[in-house]
């Protein structure tokens, strides 16, 4: 099977750029949120870096082992409302009809800013990336 190679130029891009998305929200729902959108996009390496990142802010295991299932499923109170809708969001950003996308976005406006909504959508957008680079090097 021939392997595919990722420019470094292109890699160092991609974590400069990283190291600047989603920085208005606490970096626990960062990791979060990404780890979520890992799971959805099946990417192994990011479920595993990321829940790796999420055990050493002290997040508790049921938390991270959680986040493979949809935000919908999680027991109540496992997240504050806050962090659910804003995986919520990540989720219609990732896998979910068009037409879902608003009002996910609305459920989750009363607990963020409109920056920290950006935020979240940068984070989706960039993790996407990731997701679909590490897949294909896998």
């Amino acid at each position: 099977m021939s392997e595919a190679r990722i420019r470094p130029e292109f890699m160092k891009a991609l974590e400069d750029f990283d190291a600047q998305v989603g920085v208005e929200l606490k970096p626990r729902l960062r990791e979060m949120i990404r780890l979520r959108v890992s799971h959805l996009n099946g990417c192994t390496f990011s479920i595993r870096l990321h829940s790796e990142a999420l055990t050493a802010q002290g997040v508790r295991p049921e938390v991270i082992s959680a986040l493979a299932r949809p935000v919908h499923a999680m027991r109540e109170g496992l997240v504050s409302e806050g962090d659910a809708a804003a995986l919520r969001l990540a989720e219609v950003l990732t896998d979910a009809p068009r037409s879902l996308e608003a009002s996910a976005r609305e459920a989750a406006a009363p607990y963020f800013t409109r920056v920290q909504l950006g935020a979240i959508i940068e984070t989706v957008a960039l993790t996407h990336a990731w997701n679909r680079v590490m897949r294909g090097i896998e």
